[in-house]
């Protein structure tokens, strides 16, 4: 890792533990999207490791900075920031219809099993009985339609995104 990678990467840490911060302070979801798309670009600058490091790096800090009040770094720890991650690793997956489909699997993967960790920790917090509901489990599928489709809503803008603005070492 060149010096000039690790100074690109201290500066997305810093601004994706802004993102995160003022997500837990204001209690929105929106600042991890952008914090989302500042570790796609950096995975696409300095590769995947430098990626990961900046990710822990962040979530430190803004679990430091902000808190767990809301719960809205646990969104940022267990969906947004491997999300990212996953997202880049398969953005090589769009060349044929074969491919697309196990992308699409991936991130339908992923997002059905945070929503059940999610669905679990709720269960277990607010104390549901051993009769969990099919709502739960209908709302749990439309929880992953939508994750899917932002996955790849969130790749194709952040990868315009960095071809337009990042030149690729």
């Amino acid at each position: 890792m060149s010096t000039r990678n690790l100074a690109f990467g201290g500066v997305i840490c810093a601004l994706s533990s802004m993102c995160i911060i003022f997500s837990t302070v204001f209690h929105l979801l929106s600042p991890l999207v952008i914090a989302c798309v500042f570790y796609y670009i950096c995975a696409y600058k300095c590769g995947n490791v430098c990626a990961i490091i900046v990710i822990i790096a962040s979530n430190i800090i803004g679990f430091f900075i902000g808190g767990i009040g809301g719960g809205e770094i646990l969104f940022s720890v267990l969906l947004f920031s491997p999300f990212s991650i996953i997202i880049y690793l398969t953005s090589d997956l769009n060349k044929r219809p074969w491919q697309f489909a196990v992308r699409a699997a991936i991130f339908a993967a992923f997002s059905f099993v945070i929503y059940m960790l999610f669905a679990t920790v709720l269960k277990d917090i607010v104390g549901f009985d051993d009769d969990f509901g099919l709502g739960v489990y209908a709302l749990g599928a439309v929880w992953t339609v939508i994750m899917t489709l932002f996955g790849f809503a969130l790749d194709r803008g952040a990868a315009l995104l960095t071809k337009r603005f990042i030149k690729h070492d």
